[in-house]
């Protein structure tokens, strides 16, 4: 997806527009444009020949607060693609252009290699072609672009052969992960506090308890860990009621309540106590909502795990 502020500068840049991203030179670098809801992307397919040049690059990036000059939320150097995320909010627009204006002449300072250089077997283009791969345009030679699409099936294929794992046993690790989860979770909350933390616990713990399990690779694998990750809130929020209750039982705030009417009373003021009632919907939206917070960078990841890597001609 690309709005009408990107579009401008890509044409302004002689850049094309093309399935929901700009692609092409700008200013000399091959890089990518594309946005979503709250933020805008520029991908460069670049890298650096010397690793001194690109610490030396690094140490200049992080000498500016780029958040509050630009801002730009996450900025990240990989070994094929330098990745910039912008807020997009009222004057977005000026403030890239601002910081292309910085940045794009440190680059070729240090050494980046510009759009005329194949990321591929890293000599000079004089005739190449456009690819996407995973949302990111590159500019290869003909035949480099072919052994990578080559590569890539080939890769698909090993994987698909990989997934020998059972959807069964993976849910049960996962579930067994995400309930030790839920124990953390009940203790933050009798302590009086909900933390995104904890949501990443358990969604780390559901993982792990999947992998453990030999979980199989597949879409089933991203719905069995967001049930788990619902799961996991769920007993937590539950057992920190059981553990409320527990305390008033032993402190003798209860009397004539043993340990082992704690299940029956609590269905009892779920069903007859709105207040009660509401308390809990509450305390467990809150928890799902710091939950997914949590865990979105899991689930992202395990998603593109599944997916395997997207490629597709520009031209």
């Amino acid at each position: 997806m690309i709005g009408s502020g990107l579009k401008k500068l890509a044409v302004e840049n002689g850049m094309k527009v093309a399935h929901g991203v700009a692609y092409g030179s700008l200013r000399g670098f091959a890089a990518t444009m594309s946005e979503g809801s709250g933020y805008k992307l520029i991908q460069f397919s670049t890298a650096f020949v010397d690793p001194v040049q690109e610490r030396a690059f690094s140490e200049k990036v992080r000498s500016v607060d780029i958040k509050k000059e630009f801002r730009v939320t996450n900025l990240e150097i990989g070994s094929k693609i330098l990745t910039v995320v912008f807020h997009d909010t009222v004057g977005t627009m000026k403030k890239i252009q601002a910081f292309l204006d910085w940045f794009l002449p440190m680059l070729e300072e240090f050494g980046a290699n510009k759009a005329t250089v194949c990321p591929q077997c890293g000599l000079e283009i004089s005739d190449g072609k456009w690819m996407l791969i995973n949302g990111c345009a590159h500019y290869f030679h003909p035949a480099c672009a072919e052994k990578v699409r080559r590569d890539m099936e080939a890769e698909k294929e090993q994987e698909k052969q990989e997934r020998t794992g059972s959807y069964g046993l993976g849910a049960v690790g996962a579930f067994l992960g995400a309930a030790l989860g839920a124990v953390v979770w009940a203790l933050v909350l009798v302590l009086g506090y909900v933390a995104s933390i904890v949501g990443l616990l358990i969604g780390w713990l559901a993982e792990k308890g999947y992998e453990l399990l030999r979980g199989r690779k597949g879409w089933g694998k991203v719905v069995i860990l967001i049930f788990a990750v619902i799961f996991g809130v769920a007993v937590g929020t539950i057992g920190a009621y059981v553990v409320v209750l527990a305390q008033m039982i032993g402190a003798g705030e209860l009397p004539g309540l043993a340990y082992g009417d704690i299940p029956a009373m609590l269905f009892m003021m779920v069903t007859q106590d709105a207040e009660f009632l509401a308390a809990v919907v509450k305390d467990s939206l809150m928890g799902l909502f710091f939950a997914g917070l949590g865990v979105y960078g899991i689930l992202a990841r395990a998603g593109k795990e599944t997916a395997g890597a997207k490629l597709m001609d520009l031209e």
